[in-house]
Protein backbone atom coordinates (compact mmCIF):
# COMPACT_ATOMS: atom_id res chain seq x y z
CA UNK A 1 0.00 0.00 0.00
CA UNK A 2 2.70 2.19 1.02
CA UNK A 3 4.36 1.62 -2.32
CA UNK A 4 1.29 2.27 -4.61
CA UNK A 5 0.90 5.63 -2.79
CA UNK A 6 4.76 6.87 -3.27
CA UNK A 7 4.47 5.17 -7.16
CA UNK A 8 1.68 8.36 -7.27
CA UNK A 9 3.69 11.39 -6.12
CA UNK A 10 5.04 12.57 -9.39
CA UNK A 11 1.55 12.23 -10.65
CA UNK A 12 -0.13 14.21 -7.78
CA UNK A 13 2.79 16.75 -8.27
CA UNK A 14 2.38 17.29 -12.71
CA UNK A 15 -1.38 17.53 -12.41
CA UNK A 16 -0.73 20.77 -9.70
CA UNK A 17 1.67 22.37 -11.24
CA UNK A 18 -0.52 22.18 -14.66
CA UNK A 19 -3.16 23.32 -12.55
CA UNK A 20 -1.72 25.80 -11.11
CA UNK A 21 -0.62 27.58 -14.14
CA UNK A 22 -3.95 27.26 -15.67
CA UNK A 23 -5.05 29.00 -12.44
CA UNK A 24 -2.76 31.90 -12.83
CA UNK A 25 -3.43 32.07 -16.58
CA UNK A 26 -7.52 32.82 -15.64
CA UNK A 27 -6.55 35.07 -13.14
CA UNK A 28 -4.01 36.90 -15.45
CA UNK A 29 -6.50 36.96 -17.56
CA UNK A 30 -9.44 38.12 -15.14
CA UNK A 31 -6.97 40.79 -14.22
CA UNK A 32 -6.97 41.66 -18.26
CA UNK A 33 -10.46 41.50 -18.69
CA UNK A 34 -11.02 44.28 -15.90
CA UNK A 35 -8.28 46.46 -17.26
CA UNK A 36 -10.60 46.14 -20.61
CA UNK A 37 -13.63 46.91 -19.40
CA UNK A 38 -12.37 49.68 -17.04
CA UNK A 39 -10.94 51.76 -20.24
CA UNK A 40 -14.31 51.09 -21.96
CA UNK A 41 -16.09 52.34 -18.52
CA UNK A 42 -13.67 55.47 -18.75
CA UNK A 43 -14.21 56.02 -22.44
CA UNK A 44 -18.36 55.75 -21.77
CA UNK A 45 -18.07 58.68 -18.94
CA UNK A 46 -15.27 60.83 -21.64
CA UNK A 47 -18.07 60.31 -24.55
CA UNK A 48 -21.31 61.18 -22.71
CA UNK A 49 -19.27 64.10 -20.61
CA UNK A 50 -18.31 65.43 -24.56
CA UNK A 51 -22.07 64.95 -25.60
CA UNK A 52 -23.50 66.85 -23.09
CA UNK A 53 -20.88 69.94 -23.49
CA UNK A 54 -21.79 69.89 -27.44
CA UNK A 55 -25.65 70.20 -26.24
CA UNK A 56 -25.31 72.67 -23.72
CA UNK A 57 -23.06 75.02 -26.17
CA UNK A 58 -25.66 74.86 -28.65
CA UNK A 59 -26.30 78.43 -28.55
CA UNK A 60 -23.05 79.33 -27.92
CA UNK A 61 -21.41 81.77 -30.94
CA UNK A 62 -17.84 82.15 -29.62
CA UNK A 63 -17.14 78.13 -29.65
CA UNK A 64 -16.86 75.65 -32.04
CA UNK A 65 -18.86 72.59 -30.74
CA UNK A 66 -17.18 69.58 -32.34
CA UNK A 67 -13.47 71.55 -30.69
CA UNK A 68 -14.91 72.08 -27.37
CA UNK A 69 -16.87 68.48 -27.39
CA UNK A 70 -13.54 66.60 -27.95
CA UNK A 71 -11.69 69.00 -25.34
CA UNK A 72 -13.50 68.12 -22.83
CA UNK A 73 -13.43 63.95 -23.72
CA UNK A 74 -9.95 64.33 -23.96
CA UNK A 75 -10.19 66.34 -20.54
CA UNK A 76 -12.19 63.08 -19.30
CA UNK A 77 -9.31 60.36 -21.17
CA UNK A 78 -6.43 61.86 -22.18
CA UNK A 79 -3.97 60.16 -24.64
CA UNK A 80 -2.06 57.45 -22.68
CA UNK A 81 -4.91 57.27 -19.94
CA UNK A 82 -4.82 53.74 -18.54
CA UNK A 83 -1.68 52.25 -20.33
CA UNK A 84 -3.35 53.15 -23.54
CA UNK A 85 -1.23 54.35 -27.03
CA UNK A 86 -0.08 57.35 -26.79
CA UNK A 87 -0.07 57.98 -30.41
CA UNK A 88 -0.80 55.97 -33.39
CA UNK A 89 -4.17 54.51 -34.66
CA UNK A 90 -4.76 52.50 -31.17
CA UNK A 91 -4.68 56.28 -29.41
CA UNK A 92 -7.66 57.59 -28.39
CA UNK A 93 -10.21 59.18 -30.78
CA UNK A 94 -13.71 61.13 -30.41
CA UNK A 95 -15.48 61.72 -33.32
CA UNK A 96 -18.32 64.56 -32.78
CA UNK A 97 -21.34 64.97 -35.50
CA UNK A 98 -24.87 66.99 -34.77
CA UNK A 99 -27.50 64.75 -35.45
CA UNK A 100 -29.80 65.70 -38.11
CA UNK A 101 -33.01 64.27 -39.70
CA UNK A 102 -33.99 62.26 -43.00
CA UNK A 103 -33.78 65.63 -44.38
CA UNK A 104 -30.58 66.92 -43.46
CA UNK A 105 -31.91 69.65 -41.07
CA UNK A 106 -29.38 69.70 -37.44
CA UNK A 107 -31.26 68.76 -34.67
CA UNK A 108 -30.65 69.46 -30.90
CA UNK A 109 -28.85 66.29 -30.46
CA UNK A 110 -24.99 65.68 -30.84
CA UNK A 111 -23.69 62.27 -30.91
CA UNK A 112 -19.90 61.11 -29.81
CA UNK A 113 -18.35 58.22 -30.26
CA UNK A 114 -15.01 57.14 -29.12
CA UNK A 115 -12.46 54.04 -29.34
CA UNK A 116 -9.55 53.07 -27.90
CA UNK A 117 -6.58 50.31 -28.08
CA UNK A 118 -5.93 48.84 -24.72
CA UNK A 119 -2.67 46.87 -24.92
CA UNK A 120 -1.92 43.67 -23.57
CA UNK A 121 -0.06 42.06 -21.21
CA UNK A 122 -0.86 38.45 -19.60
CA UNK A 123 -3.40 37.76 -22.87
CA UNK A 124 -0.39 38.15 -25.13
CA UNK A 125 0.16 34.95 -23.94
CA UNK A 126 -2.61 33.68 -25.76
CA UNK A 127 -2.08 35.19 -29.10
CA UNK A 128 -3.54 38.55 -28.53
CA UNK A 129 -2.35 41.49 -30.00
CA UNK A 130 -4.19 44.14 -29.65
CA UNK A 131 -7.74 44.82 -27.94
CA UNK A 132 -10.10 47.28 -28.91
CA UNK A 133 -13.11 49.13 -27.54
CA UNK A 134 -15.40 52.01 -27.34
CA UNK A 135 -18.27 53.72 -26.57
CA UNK A 136 -20.95 56.09 -27.90
CA UNK A 137 -22.81 59.04 -25.75
CA UNK A 138 -25.79 61.12 -27.17
CA UNK A 139 -27.20 63.97 -25.70
CA UNK A 140 -29.65 66.82 -26.48
CA UNK A 141 -30.90 70.19 -25.57
CA UNK A 142 -34.65 69.73 -24.88
CA UNK A 143 -37.44 72.46 -25.70
CA UNK A 144 -38.96 75.04 -23.28
CA UNK A 145 -41.07 78.29 -22.73
CA UNK A 146 -39.92 80.64 -20.77
CA UNK A 147 -41.78 83.76 -19.73
CA UNK A 148 -39.74 86.72 -18.82
CA UNK A 149 -41.27 89.28 -16.59
CA UNK A 150 -39.50 92.85 -15.86
CA UNK A 151 -39.92 95.26 -13.10
CA UNK A 152 -40.66 99.23 -15.02
CA UNK A 153 -41.88 100.93 -12.11
CA UNK A 154 -40.73 104.31 -10.99
CA UNK A 155 -37.90 103.06 -9.07
CA UNK A 156 -36.08 101.48 -12.18
CA UNK A 157 -35.88 105.10 -13.82
CA UNK A 158 -32.73 106.19 -15.88
CA UNK A 159 -29.51 103.53 -14.83
CA UNK A 160 -31.18 100.33 -13.83
CA UNK A 161 -33.70 100.15 -16.83
CA UNK A 162 -30.88 101.06 -19.07
CA UNK A 163 -29.16 98.22 -17.42
CA UNK A 164 -31.66 95.60 -17.09
CA UNK A 165 -32.77 96.44 -21.38
CA UNK A 166 -28.45 95.01 -21.63
CA UNK A 167 -29.17 92.31 -19.62
CA UNK A 168 -32.32 90.94 -21.08
CA UNK A 169 -31.47 91.15 -24.46
CA UNK A 170 -27.83 89.12 -23.65
CA UNK A 171 -30.39 86.71 -21.72
CA UNK A 172 -31.74 86.00 -25.35
CA UNK A 173 -28.77 85.36 -27.50
CA UNK A 174 -28.30 82.54 -25.52
CA UNK A 175 -31.38 81.02 -27.17
CA UNK A 176 -30.83 82.12 -30.57
CA UNK A 177 -30.18 79.33 -31.91
CA UNK A 178 -32.78 77.26 -30.60
CA UNK A 179 -35.52 80.07 -31.21
CA UNK A 180 -37.08 78.12 -34.00
CA UNK A 181 -38.12 75.08 -31.24
CA UNK A 182 -38.37 77.11 -28.15
CA UNK A 183 -40.60 79.62 -26.90
CA UNK A 184 -40.01 82.77 -24.86
CA UNK A 185 -42.56 85.71 -24.09
CA UNK A 186 -42.66 89.14 -21.75
CA UNK A 187 -44.39 90.64 -19.65
CA UNK A 188 -43.75 93.97 -17.59
CA UNK A 189 -45.28 95.69 -15.20
CA UNK A 190 -45.69 98.85 -12.72
CA UNK A 191 -49.21 99.54 -11.54
CA UNK A 192 -50.27 98.23 -15.05
CA UNK A 193 -49.38 95.04 -16.72
CA UNK A 194 -48.76 94.94 -20.21
CA UNK A 195 -47.55 91.18 -22.77
CA UNK A 196 -45.64 93.25 -25.16
CA UNK A 197 -44.60 89.79 -26.45
CA UNK A 198 -46.92 86.91 -26.34
CA UNK A 199 -45.26 83.40 -25.50
CA UNK A 200 -44.00 82.10 -29.33
CA UNK A 201 -40.95 81.09 -31.26
CA UNK A 202 -37.87 82.90 -33.19
CA UNK A 203 -38.35 85.84 -30.61
CA UNK A 204 -35.08 86.93 -30.89
CA UNK A 205 -34.90 90.01 -32.50
CA UNK A 206 -39.00 90.74 -32.21
CA UNK A 207 -38.15 90.87 -28.07
CA UNK A 208 -35.06 92.89 -28.42
CA UNK A 209 -37.06 95.41 -29.82
CA UNK A 210 -39.72 95.26 -27.31
CA UNK A 211 -37.12 95.72 -24.41
CA UNK A 212 -35.36 98.75 -26.03
CA UNK A 213 -38.93 100.17 -25.87
CA UNK A 214 -39.56 99.58 -22.21
CA UNK A 215 -39.78 102.88 -20.51
CA UNK A 216 -40.81 103.70 -17.29
CA UNK A 217 -44.63 104.47 -17.21
CA UNK A 218 -45.84 108.29 -16.68
CA UNK A 219 -47.24 109.67 -13.05
CA UNK A 220 -49.97 107.15 -12.20
CA UNK A 221 -48.43 104.17 -13.43
CA UNK A 222 -45.46 103.86 -11.59
CA UNK A 223 -46.11 101.10 -8.44
CA UNK A 224 -45.28 97.65 -8.37
CA UNK A 225 -47.85 95.34 -8.93
CA UNK A 226 -46.63 91.91 -8.61
CA UNK A 227 -49.51 89.80 -8.61
CA UNK A 228 -51.18 90.68 -11.46
CA UNK A 229 -48.04 89.99 -13.39
CA UNK A 230 -46.95 86.74 -11.99
CA UNK A 231 -50.90 85.52 -12.61
CA UNK A 232 -50.59 86.58 -16.58
CA UNK A 233 -48.00 84.13 -17.29
CA UNK A 234 -50.40 81.53 -16.84
CA UNK A 235 -53.13 83.47 -18.85
CA UNK A 236 -53.56 84.44 -22.27
CA UNK A 237 -50.34 84.08 -24.56
CA UNK A 238 -48.63 82.52 -21.26
CA UNK A 239 -47.44 79.35 -20.90
CA UNK A 240 -48.70 75.87 -22.70
CA UNK A 241 -51.09 73.82 -20.43
CA UNK A 242 -49.29 70.56 -19.72
CA UNK A 243 -51.58 69.02 -17.44
CA UNK A 244 -52.37 65.54 -17.89
CA UNK A 245 -48.67 65.12 -20.04
CA UNK A 246 -46.24 62.30 -18.75
CA UNK A 247 -43.14 63.89 -17.95
CA UNK A 248 -41.24 62.30 -20.91
CA UNK A 249 -43.12 64.65 -23.15
CA UNK A 250 -43.44 67.99 -20.88
CA UNK A 251 -41.70 70.50 -22.12
CA UNK A 252 -39.71 72.75 -19.27
CA UNK A 253 -40.94 75.75 -17.96
CA UNK A 254 -39.46 78.93 -16.39
CA UNK A 255 -40.64 82.05 -14.97
CA UNK A 256 -37.60 84.89 -15.05
CA UNK A 257 -39.21 87.33 -12.92
CA UNK A 258 -37.45 90.65 -12.14
CA UNK A 259 -37.78 93.05 -9.48
CA UNK A 260 -36.61 95.99 -7.47
CA UNK A 261 -39.41 96.91 -5.33
CA UNK A 262 -42.10 95.58 -2.88
CA UNK A 263 -45.59 94.22 -3.81
CA UNK A 264 -47.87 97.36 -3.37
CA UNK A 265 -50.71 96.88 -5.78
CA UNK A 266 -52.90 94.22 -6.72
CA UNK A 267 -55.39 93.70 -9.51
CA UNK A 268 -58.96 92.92 -8.58
CA UNK A 269 -63.38 93.31 -9.77
CA UNK A 270 -64.74 96.51 -8.11
CA UNK A 271 -68.23 97.36 -7.95
CA UNK A 272 -69.95 100.57 -7.87
CA UNK A 273 -73.76 102.00 -8.42
CA UNK A 274 -74.50 98.42 -8.78
CA UNK A 275 -71.90 97.81 -11.77
CA UNK A 276 -68.83 95.56 -11.42
CA UNK A 277 -65.64 96.84 -12.83
CA UNK A 278 -61.42 95.70 -13.18
CA UNK A 279 -59.02 97.98 -11.58
CA UNK A 280 -55.98 97.89 -9.88
CA UNK A 281 -55.59 99.78 -6.42
CA UNK A 282 -52.09 101.80 -6.54
CA UNK A 283 -49.31 102.34 -3.48
CA UNK A 284 -51.96 103.01 -0.62
CA UNK A 285 -49.15 104.93 0.90
CA UNK A 286 -49.22 107.55 -1.85
CA UNK A 287 -53.20 108.76 -2.50
CA UNK A 288 -55.46 110.33 -1.29
CA UNK A 289 -57.84 108.09 -0.09
CA UNK A 290 -61.20 110.40 -0.61
CA UNK A 291 -60.77 110.90 -4.12
CA UNK A 292 -58.00 108.70 -5.50
CA UNK A 293 -59.17 106.65 -8.57
CA UNK A 294 -58.89 102.85 -9.27
CA UNK A 295 -56.08 102.67 -12.34
CA UNK A 296 -56.75 100.62 -15.19
CA UNK A 297 -55.19 96.90 -15.56
CA UNK A 298 -53.15 97.17 -18.32
CA UNK A 299 -52.26 101.10 -18.93
CA UNK A 300 -51.86 101.60 -15.26
CA UNK A 301 -53.85 105.20 -15.75
CA UNK A 302 -56.34 106.16 -13.62
CA UNK A 303 -60.06 105.46 -14.46
CA UNK A 304 -62.39 108.43 -14.45
CA UNK A 305 -65.40 108.28 -12.25
CA UNK A 306 -64.61 105.26 -10.77
CA UNK A 307 -63.27 105.88 -6.91
CA UNK A 308 -62.09 102.77 -4.84
CA UNK A 309 -62.77 104.80 -1.68
CA UNK A 310 -65.13 105.05 0.52
CA UNK A 311 -65.84 101.07 0.97
CA UNK A 312 -69.44 99.81 1.27
CA UNK A 313 -71.71 97.42 -0.48
CA UNK A 314 -71.30 99.47 -4.18
CA UNK A 315 -74.77 100.03 -4.39
CA UNK A 316 -76.20 103.20 -5.26
CA UNK A 317 -77.16 105.52 -3.13
CA UNK A 318 -81.09 105.05 -3.44
CA UNK A 319 -80.42 101.22 -2.30
CA UNK A 320 -76.81 101.44 -0.42
CA UNK A 321 -77.00 100.38 3.69
CA UNK A 322 -74.19 102.39 3.88
CA UNK A 323 -75.71 105.89 3.30
CA UNK A 324 -73.37 107.34 0.48
CA UNK A 325 -72.45 106.04 -2.95
CA UNK A 326 -69.39 103.63 -2.29
CA UNK A 327 -67.13 100.85 -4.11
CA UNK A 328 -67.55 97.46 -3.01
CA UNK A 329 -63.82 95.57 -3.14
CA UNK A 330 -65.00 92.43 -3.76
CA UNK A 331 -62.04 90.68 -2.81
CA UNK A 332 -62.88 91.22 0.85
CA UNK A 333 -65.28 88.21 -0.42
CA UNK A 334 -61.71 86.19 -0.53
CA UNK A 335 -59.30 87.75 2.07
CA UNK A 336 -61.54 89.74 4.45
CA UNK A 337 -60.62 93.05 6.85
CA UNK A 338 -60.19 91.18 10.07
CA UNK A 339 -62.91 93.06 12.71
CA UNK A 340 -64.72 94.64 9.56
CA UNK A 341 -67.86 92.74 8.68
CA UNK A 342 -70.39 92.95 5.70
CA UNK A 343 -70.93 96.12 4.75
CA UNK A 344 -67.72 96.99 5.67
CA UNK A 345 -68.95 100.79 5.43
CA UNK A 346 -66.81 102.45 8.12
CA UNK A 347 -63.19 100.97 7.48
CA UNK A 348 -59.92 103.23 8.30
CA UNK A 349 -57.73 104.69 5.88
CA UNK A 350 -54.71 103.04 8.25
CA UNK A 351 -56.78 99.72 7.54
CA UNK A 352 -57.06 99.45 4.46
CA UNK A 353 -53.40 100.48 3.53
CA UNK A 354 -52.45 97.27 5.70
CA UNK A 355 -54.53 94.89 3.87
CA UNK A 356 -53.49 96.30 0.29
CA UNK A 357 -49.65 95.40 0.45
CA UNK A 358 -50.67 92.43 2.52
CA UNK A 359 -53.55 91.54 0.26
CA UNK A 360 -50.45 92.02 -3.06
CA UNK A 361 -47.81 90.14 -1.12
CA UNK A 362 -50.32 87.30 -0.47
CA UNK A 363 -51.97 87.31 -4.10
CA UNK A 364 -48.35 86.99 -5.28
CA UNK A 365 -47.31 83.75 -3.53
CA UNK A 366 -50.28 82.23 -4.28
CA UNK A 367 -50.15 82.82 -7.67
CA UNK A 368 -46.70 81.80 -7.75
CA UNK A 369 -47.39 78.60 -5.84
CA UNK A 370 -50.36 77.74 -8.53
CA UNK A 371 -47.13 77.91 -11.34
CA UNK A 372 -45.27 75.65 -9.08
CA UNK A 373 -47.86 72.71 -8.76
CA UNK A 374 -47.90 72.90 -12.37
CA UNK A 375 -44.14 72.21 -12.54
CA UNK A 376 -42.80 75.82 -13.71
CA UNK A 377 -39.63 77.00 -11.60
CA UNK A 378 -39.46 80.64 -11.01
CA UNK A 379 -36.22 82.34 -10.89
CA UNK A 380 -35.94 85.55 -8.58
CA UNK A 381 -33.68 88.17 -9.70
CA UNK A 382 -34.49 91.07 -6.75
CA UNK A 383 -32.47 94.66 -7.42
CA UNK A 384 -31.44 96.84 -4.17
CA UNK A 385 -33.13 97.07 -1.05
CA UNK A 386 -36.14 93.95 -1.70
CA UNK A 387 -37.26 91.89 0.61
CA UNK A 388 -35.31 88.46 0.19
CA UNK A 389 -38.17 86.48 2.33
CA UNK A 390 -40.78 87.50 0.50
CA UNK A 391 -39.45 86.77 -2.52
CA UNK A 392 -37.95 83.54 -1.44
CA UNK A 393 -41.24 82.58 -1.06
CA UNK A 394 -42.10 83.24 -4.90
CA UNK A 395 -39.03 81.27 -6.37
CA UNK A 396 -38.66 77.84 -6.56
CA UNK A 397 -36.08 77.28 -3.88
CA UNK A 398 -33.10 79.13 -2.94
CA UNK A 399 -31.09 77.81 -5.78
CA UNK A 400 -33.36 80.07 -8.05
CA UNK A 401 -32.69 83.16 -6.05
CA UNK A 402 -30.38 86.02 -7.52
CA UNK A 403 -29.67 89.28 -5.68
CA UNK A 404 -28.07 92.22 -7.35
CA UNK A 405 -27.13 95.21 -5.03
CA UNK A 406 -26.65 97.76 -7.67
CA UNK A 407 -27.77 97.54 -11.68
CA UNK A 408 -24.76 96.72 -13.38
CA UNK A 409 -24.30 93.25 -11.97
CA UNK A 410 -27.68 92.50 -13.70
CA UNK A 411 -25.86 91.46 -17.01
CA UNK A 412 -23.70 88.67 -15.17
CA UNK A 413 -27.09 87.58 -13.03
CA UNK A 414 -28.87 87.13 -16.87
CA UNK A 415 -26.03 85.24 -18.40
CA UNK A 416 -25.47 83.17 -15.51
CA UNK A 417 -29.53 81.72 -15.42
CA UNK A 418 -29.14 81.06 -19.40
CA UNK A 419 -26.81 79.13 -19.02
CA UNK A 420 -27.89 77.28 -15.94
CA UNK A 421 -31.36 76.32 -17.67
CA UNK A 422 -29.39 75.40 -20.52
CA UNK A 423 -27.87 72.81 -18.25
CA UNK A 424 -31.08 71.74 -16.80
CA UNK A 425 -32.44 71.00 -20.46
CA UNK A 426 -29.88 69.14 -21.54
CA UNK A 427 -30.04 65.32 -20.93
Amino acid sequence: MERSFNSQKGAVLIIFALLLTALVGFSALAVEVGRWYLARAELSKAVDAAALTAARNISNPNVNLVTLAQEFGFENFPVGYLGTPGEGDGAVHLDVTRVQTDAGVDTNQFKVTGTVSVFPIFSALFGIDTVVTGGSGVAQKNDVEIMMVLDRSGSMEGTPIANLRTAAKNFLDFFSETQDNDRVGLITYATGVQMPFPLGNNFVNLMKTQIDAMTIPPSGDRDTNMEDAIDQTDGSGGFTDQSGLTGDVRVQQFVLFFTDGIANAFRGDFTRDGTTYEGVIPDPYDVDWNTQLLHHPNTGQPISGLYFKPTGDGMPQATTTCSWPNTMWNIFLTFPVPGYPSPYCNIPNSVLQSYVVNTARQLAVNHAQELKDKGIQIYIIGLGNVDRTFLGKIASGSAFEYYAPTSDQLEAIFNAIAKEIKLRLVK
